[in-house]
């Protein structure tokens, strides 16, 4: 834990110099290369994060958004609600970019652009914690603020961004929470081929009550956890070879609760490297390799482990309306106590989005891969399906819908898990900067042993503002 500080220490040092002096050299931005121009600032943008920056790479897991993602289960994240998910709901940002997404029109000062942007929800959770019985039913009203602080510099871009989780029960105040995002990132772009991705960050957060199989506290588990990230990509996107080379690491500690969570500390390292080998003009095939180490702090600790992966797959843009990525291999997760069992077996990723209209898109997400026991059995092999379709009615209306299920295998504890998530919601522009929401949400749990199952249903209203 001492040499993973000491690395995030160094690391904040060397990109608060890096950002602070490309403030200075960008003090005069060409007029093409800022993110909406002064004369610009009052004109009709919609309220979407602004595509800022191509994507390095459709397949890397590492972007702004779900950095902090990599040290929940796909169990944890399906059974936290929307609201406290926030911008770790899968598909949010664009893979391999590391700086945050801007809304709405920003405040200029030279070449800085600090944009503003406000997310108030009210509504009701029938079932906080995840019951079988005596259900926790609440009010609720949460408020999300975000600011993204941006510099460009001849392509490069920059951004200083925080992001707050204030929610509150009323009936319920035992599993109030707050949490805090911020980040310091960067995308360079050298030349045509070579570009460079970094960040580093802090979050204080939390798991919700039920989220995880240990023993269930009075509150919420608390935790805080630093996190550097680089991706470096070598080759431009139309050659015949590119590289990719990326690597993170997480140090997450537990600060209340400790009869329970002192087992959970650890820290999470993550090496891979991409080879894509172009075989049609918008068509690659890739090699990937990655490793993930999971160094539990407690000593002994049947958890540490290493998980090795070698896959292969392809990226398409098959039409204008389709592109997507799939690969598949093999996954040695083997565990550092002796004589504890191993994973090995298939693991995938995969992703495609369809666009039928220019207004309608549909995004089907699946993977398989081990995942680490948070309190049961040795480890837990997931394997999770989710469709989300968004469309766009006029300039001022939108609706979205989603589907998802997560099918969990306990091994070492004989219980098998269906986790099913269904949603439908719907968006209207007041204003330019000023939006109107609602949504409704089901998850049902159906184990195998059924004192684990439930139902649950979120209802919510929200108002985003940007400036």
């Amino acid at each position: 834990m001492k040499k993973s500080l000491i690395v995030f220490a160094r690391c904040v040092s060397i990109s608060a110099t890096v950002l602070a002096s490309q403030l200075a050299a960008a003090q005069v931005v060409d007029a093409g290369n800022t993110a909406t121009a002064p004369k610009d600032a009052t004109t009709q943008q919609p309220q979407t994060p602004q595509e800022t920056q191509a994507p390095i790479s459709t397949t890397s897991t590492l972007t702004s958004s779900n950095i902090f993602s990599s040290s929940s289960s796909a169990n944890q994240q399906s059974f936290t609600p929307s609201y406290e998910l926030g911008n770790a709901q899968a598909g949010a940002g664009q893979g391999g970019v590391m700086t945050a997404p801007a809304k709405g029109a920003p405040i200029v000062n030279g070449g800085l652009y600090l944009y503003l942007d406000a997310n108030l929800s009210m509504g009701s959770n029938s079932n906080v914690i995840g019951s079988s019985t005596n259900a926790i039913s609440s009010s609720l009203y949460s408020l999300q603020p975000e600011m993204v602080a941006e510099v460009k510099n001849h392509g490069d871009r920059y951004t200083a961004s925080y992001l707050g989780n204030y929610t509150r029960y009323t009936s319920d105040s035992a599993d109030d929470f707050t949490h805090h995002e911020f980040k310091l990132a960067g995308d360079d772009i050298f030349d045509a081929r070579t570009r460079l991705g970094w960040l580093v960050g802090y979050t204080d957060s939390s798991d919700p009550r039920g989220a995880t199989n240990r023993t269930i506290s009075a509150e919420p588990d608390q935790w805080h956890a630093p996190i550097a990230a680089t991706l470096f990509s070598y080759g431009a996107l139309d050659s015949m070879g590119r590289i990719e080379l990326d690597a993170s690491l997480l140090n997450k500690t537990y600060t209340n609760n400790r009869a329970t969570t002192i087992g959970s500390d650890v820290d999470i390292s993550t090496v891979s490297g991409r080879f894509f080998y172009r075989v049609a003009p918008k068509t690659s095939l890739l090699l990937e390799l990655k490793e993930i180490k999971s160094d539990y702090d407690l000593t002994d600790s049947p958890n540490s482990n290493t998980d090795r992966r070698i896959m292969v797959g392809a990226t398409w843009t098959a039409t204008a309306a389709t592109t997507g990525s799939f690969k598949i291999g093999y996954s040695d997760k083997v565990f550092d106590a002796p004589g504890s069992v191993k994973y090995s077996g298939i693991a995938w990723e995969g992703q495609v989005r369809w666009m039928p209209l220019t207004y309608s898109t549909v995004d089907f997400l699946t993977s398989k891969s081990a995942a680490d026991s948070t309190g049961l059995g040795d480890y837990v092999v997931n394997q999770n399906y989710s469709a989300t379709w968004t469309h766009r009615w006029s300039n001022i209306v939108a609706t979205h819908a989603n589907l998802g299920l997560l099918k969990s295998n306990y091994v070492g504890a004989d219980r098998q898990d269906n986790l099913r998530n269904i949603g439908v919601g719907v968006t209207y522009d007041l204003r330019r900067w000023l939006r109107l929401g609602a949504e409704v949400a089901n998850t049902n749990l159906d184990s195998s042993v059924s004192d684990n199952n439930f139902k649950r249903n979120v209802v919510l209203f929200s108002l985003q503002g940007t400036l």
